[in-house]
């Protein structure tokens, strides 16, 4: 079309030209199987060690603690630094950890305290990286770029995490967990290795470390975001969107039970089509921005997984039915993918192109602390709801 920007003509080819950016892409990639055969392991290794299904939950909760608390500081600290250093250093301190976790457990060494420990230091790291990643992106990729590259890596991180779940089963089971979790260390040295290849210009800042500055630096990226009213409600909406995905994550197995009369094998039905459906929705995501307006997608979004959390609610109809149960488990939990992908990917592109380079380290981190604090917090709340009633009406509340 004559009309068209130079933005609309971009596709997904384009952005396999943008080699430094690539680099990223396939870092995260990797580190992200990692990650999906690591979440695996580590429950086994989590309940193998302890035998208590409270400890579980206990280093699930303490694992959040980081982004919450740490992650607005370490926003500020990284605003100073090389970014691409940062990355490269959290990847080696995750790395190593995992490494001494897996032979501490081969030596039959390790026991719940070290677990918690190392919970709280690879989150830590986690806490600094994420800021420096996110605020990377415009030192290493145009802002035309910015859709299809968010929407690229996005899919194809989900469609490795879907890999490496299938693959984390069959790799504990004829290796046992402890090879699991020297994988997934493997995989953060290739991504330290493969980021400390990106070519990007940095040229952070060389200020006085004093107490005073850093509160001063913390107050103003907290003032930017309470003032830039597109960015507070960027935070709002990833607050909603966590706290309304809890009964998915919190009550998957009473949803199983109760819900569809099931097993657990319908949960594997509802993860896969979930994720398929989020990195559908990332992937047509770009398209879709081109023919309708950011407030429209952000509506129909939520009115897609609205319907869907229902959707799930009204399983009891195919009790009996073992293939009516799948059928609907699967449509609405594609249904909600496919609506948290487009509305991630939209909320991550407006972010990046609203927030001014300066404060994207800090924006980010106060915007990722604000969204992780909403699921402990709508934890407890369902817990107390379960208890009175039952999961197929939490589940339409919420809807």
């Amino acid at each position: 079309f004559a009309g068209q920007s130079q933005e609309e003509k971009i596709g997904y080819r384009d952005i396999l030209t943008q080699k430094q950016f690539m680099k990223i892409i396939f870092a995260d990639v990797i580190s992200r199987f990692g990650d999906s055969v690591d979440a695996i392991a580590f429950t086994w290794l989590v309940y193998a060690v302890t035998g208590s299904a409270a400890w579980s939950a206990v280093i699930f909760a303490l694992n959040q603690i980081p982004t919450v608390l740490l992650q607005p500081f370490a926003g500020v600290l990284v605003d100073g630094m090389h970014k691409k250093k940062v990355m490269v250093y959290a990847d080696l301190i995750r790395g190593i950890t995992i490494v001494t976790v897996a032979g501490l457990y081969l030596l039959k060494m390790i026991n719940p305290w070290i677990l918690v420990l190392m919970t709280l230091l690879i989150s830590s790291a986690e806490a600094f990286c994420m800021p420096a990643s996110t605020s990377i992106m415009p030192k290493i990729l145009e802002r035309k770029y910015y859709a299809f590259g968010s929407s690229m890596n996005a899919s194809l991180c989900m469609v490795f995490q879907i890999i490496g779940m299938g693959a984390a089963g069959v790799i504990i089971a004829f290796g046992g967990v402890g090879l699991a979790m020297l994988i997934d260390a493997g995989t953060f040295f290739a991504s330290a290795l493969i980021t400390g290849t990106v070519k990007v210009q940095e040229r952070p800042e060389k200020k006085a470390v004093d107490l005073h500055s850093f509160f001063d630096q913390m107050k103003a990226g907290a003032d930017y975001i309470r003032t830039k009213r597109a960015v507070l409600n960027f935070c709002l909406l990833g607050l909603m969107l966590n706290a309304v995905l809890v009964p998915l994550n919190a009550l998957q197995s009473p949803m199983a039970v109760e819900i569809y009369g099931q097993g657990s094998a319908i949960l594997s039905v509802f993860g896969v089509a979930l994720m398929l459906g989020i990195a559908s929705g990332s992937v047509v995501m770009p398209y879709l921005m081109r023919k309708i307006s950011i407030l429209k997608m952000v509506i129909l979004s939520g009115i897609g997984i609205g319907c869907g959390i229902a959707g799930i609610s009204f399983g009891e109809i195919t009790k009996g039915n073992i293939m009516a149960a799948y059928a609907l488990c699967a449509g609405t939990s594609y249904l909600i993918g496919i609506s948290c992908g487009c509305l991630q990917t939209v909320v991550s592109v407006q972010f990046m192109k609203t927030v001014q380079e300066e404060y994207l380290a800090r924006a980010s981190s106060i915007f990722n602390a604000t969204a992780t604090l909403a699921t402990p917090a709508t934890c407890l709340l369902v817990s107390i709801a379960a208890t009175v009633s039952p999961v197929a009406v939490i589940f339409r509340i919420f809807a």
